[in-house]
């Protein structure tokens, strides 16, 4: 009687918990929180420093060690993973999760467009708010001359093209045919919570970016727009607060 009881109760919680769930769905979200904690706690330059850096300690370029650890490892948890799940894992193909060129016209047009509405933004920022000249470049060593800053913008470029499939390819896309035009809002909730120690301008202003390239990404079916705008706007940042230092 008892283990009648106890196997109709868990068929009544998995009918009212379960019911309803499909696979992709389940591995894009649940996959998505594993995969913030896997970055937050091995793509940090808090990992390199605590186990790594004993052996770059005496290199005359170690100030940038961590940085690359950080850009390259990034696009292990947040580009290299994730795609491994979207195909594996899920019914679709990785180019259904943005990863395609698709309406070029409006996509590389759109970016130009939004970068060079930005400019004056940064130029503003950089001017009112002496916490972004403090701030960027992140690494200091990386402005000193252009052979470092070069190589260091194109691992800063890989970082932000991974952080763009993460939300705007992996997540915004294996939501959508869930969530439809909502799954814009859903992955700019992460989003914007992962800019919590940027200034607070930035912080705020990354709720609209993630509104804005989630729609984006959704009108040109790629997040590799986005990506270039993410890029161009910080390498940006990074020149001007360079010159006017």
């Amino acid at each position: 009687m008892i283990g009648e009881t106890a196997t109709a109760w868990l068929e009544e919680k998995k009918r009212k918990y379960l019911y309803g769930l499909d696979r992709q769905t389940t591995m894009v979200m649940l996959g998505s929180a594993l995969l913030l904690i896997l970055y937050r706690t091995y793509s940090r330059r808090r990992f390199f420093h605590t186990h790594f850096a004993d052996n770059f300690g005496d290199h005359a370029l170690w100030e940038l060690y961590p940085y690359y650890y950080w850009f390259l490892s990034t696009a292990v948890t947040l580009l290299l993973i994730p795609a491994l799940v979207a195909i594996f894992g899920t019914n679709q193909k990785i180019r259904d999760y943005g990863f395609r060129l698709s309406n070029g016209k409006l996509g590389w047009g759109l970016a130009a467009a939004v970068w060079a509405l930005m400019v004056p933004c940064v130029i503003l920022a950089l001017q009112l708010f002496p916490a972004f000249q403090s701030k960027y470049p992140l690494c200091k060593l990386a402005g000193s001359r252009w052979q470092l800053f070069v190589p260091y913008e194109i691992a800063y470029g890989v970082y932000m093209f991974a952080w763009e499939f993460f939300f705007r390819g992996f997540m915004l896309f294996g939501l959508e045919r869930k969530f439809g035009n909502n799954s814009i809002l859903i992955q700019t909730i992460p989003f914007a919570v992962m800019h919590y120690n940027k200034p607070l301008p930035e912080a705020i202003g990354s709720i609209f970016a993630g509104v804005f390239l989630g729609v984006f990404a959704l009108e040109t079916r790629s997040f590799i727009y986005g990506a270039a705008i993410h890029w161009f706007v910080a390498m940006t940042m990074d020149v001007l607060a360079v010159v006017w230092k």
